[in-house]
């Protein structure tokens, strides 16, 4: 990669020129989440109350917490191995703070990343959400599934920006392992004295294939050979994918204008409200009236021939509160939340209920899950590959693993009948032991299984305990009457 320059003749760096063919969905990005921090008035209104009534925010932040607040769990059929490896790193990188953050970006950018690699230095698989404002991809024509080319842009210090050619690399495995199968081995260049010693932050260009990494600091191609892991180490998450597009679709496109017109009918009402607890006042005959204050408590001397009016409101009042009801309702429904998810139901209501009344939530939420499904999916089977080129699973098996999603239960279940219901089945030999733990949400079962039959073979070891003398002379007078 080399340093571009426009037309203008003035010189564009990598990531400037990515950014500039990907401006469209760069622009949405910024909208959007300027949106979501309450940057939501499009120009300023001077001596006008410009009320903000975040319910963008509420809106995404309820959905996140419907699709990931409850955390989720994985099993790998046959596999308890390589189940133990995925709750491992799962533990090791806090995924379920992770995951909320990716899925935060997806629900109010549109798309969200995650990137999986091992990091030398800690000597772990490292997952992390990453910015997708940085995150340019590249697609086969014929399968919108299959990344051919990704390239991340960010910015590092440069001390920070010259760890990572060295032999502690956080993008690649270990040396001994790094072109595993490959006779190529990665170029390593020193990097020019300017970038190396630099005051700012330089920018880092990681360019990945299935074959190839390069890594590119502040313009200087740094290091360029064979790809370590045989795979692009990344899974984007589109959020509710739009049609015939590989970008997804942001909670929030629908959301803005009504958001704003809400706004802008509270913020109008706050402006009738004050122009009748301080109506303005007109002074006819006053030459100067900068010292004559409004307000309660006030006594003015006027000179002779002066006059004073109070502005106040003529005409019937408009129906604000029943616009103010008409968006309200129209913002519920477009972003399939409705009143109730807000906890404004006002009555008690029973699980099925409830389950009718925020049915339109759940079904935007099953949406979510049929996409973040297959997008867990992908990285777990990316953790096994890492996994196996770094040696913590035995060559060749990566491929046939099998990773599952368990999704926890949206609303609260009556456990009690679930579980009752689960052993009538497995007592029948109607459903397996393992699929009943899955089914009531146990995380790794076979660990869970293999420590039921540890305690019921510690207990048939056991010796029979004798009675305490006590209890002895209990059951003695008990039996004499």
């Amino acid at each position: 990669m080399m340093t571009q320059v426009s037309a203008a003749g003035a010189e564009r760096t990598d990531g400037q020129a990515l950014a500039l063919a990907d401006s469209a969905r760069l622009r949405r990005y910024r909208e959007y989440l300027a949106f979501y921090e309450g940057r939501q008035w499009e120009r300023a209104r001077p001596g006008r109350t410009s009320l903000v009534v975040n319910y963008a925010r509420t809106i995404v932040d309820k959905g996140v917490s419907f699709l990931m607040g409850q955390g989720v769990g994985f099993a790998v059929e046959g596999a308890a191995a390589a189940e133990a490896l995925l709750y491992a790193v799962y533990d090791a990188n806090d995924l379920d703070a992770v995951d909320l953050a990716c899925a935060t970006n997806a629900a109010v950018l549109g798309d969200g990343v995650y990137k999986v690699f091992w990091d030398a230095a800690q000597a772990r698989i490292r997952v992390v959400s990453v910015d997708p404002c940085g995150f340019f991809a590249r697609w086969r024509a014929d399968d919108l599934a299959a990344l051919q080319r990704v390239d991340l842009v960010y910015t590092l210090p440069a001390a920070e920006a010259a760890a990572l050619g060295g032999a502690s690399s956080p993008i690649a495995p270990p040396t001994s392992g790094e072109e595993r199968g490959s006779t190529q081995r990665a170029t390593l260049r020193r990097l020019p004295p300017t970038v190396a010693t630099a005051t700012t932050p330089v920018e880092v260009v990681e360019t990945w294939t299935a074959d190839t990494l390069c890594l590119t600091v502040g313009g200087t191609v740094w290091r360029e050979g064979p790809n370590p892991y045989g795979v692009i180490p990344f899974v984007h998450v589109p959020n509710l994918p739009a049609p015939n597009s590989v970008w997804g679709r942001s909670d929030l496109a629908d959301v803005i204008p009504l958001n704003r017109e809400l706004n802008e009918r509270l913020s109008d009402q706050a402006d009738v409200i004050r122009f009748h607890a301080d109506p303005p006042v007109v002074f006819t005959g006053v030459e100067s009236h900068d010292a004559v204050r409004v307000g309660p408590g006030t006594v003015w001397d006027l000179p002779p021939g002066a006059d004073v009016k109070l502005l106040e409101w003529r005409g019937a009042a408009p129906a604000v509160r029943e616009h103010l009801e008409l968006v309200l309702r129209a913002l519920y429904e477009t972003a399939e939340t409705p009143r109730s998810a807000f906890g404004d139901n006002g009555r008690q209501l029973s699980g099925v209920a409830l389950e009718t009344e925020l049915r339109p939530l759940i079904q935007k939420t099953l949406r979510k899950r049929v996409v973040w499904t297959a997008a867990l999916r992908r990285r777990a089977r990316l953790i096994f590959q890492i996994a196996e080129r770094v040696g913590l699973l035995p060559e060749g098996t990566a491929r046939a693993l099998r990773p599952r999603v368990i999704w926890p239960p949206l609303l609260p279940q009556d456990l009690a009948r679930e579980v009752a219901n689960n052993v009538a089945l497995v007592s029948a030999g109607l459903r397996s032991h393992r699929t009943a733990m899955n089914l009531l949400g146990v995380e790794a079962p076979e660990r869970e299984l293999a420590q039921v039959r540890a305690d019921r073979a510690a207990l048939v070891a056991q010796p029979p305990r004798e009675p305490a003398p006590a209890m002895r002379a209990a059951s003695g007078r008990e039996g004499e009457r």
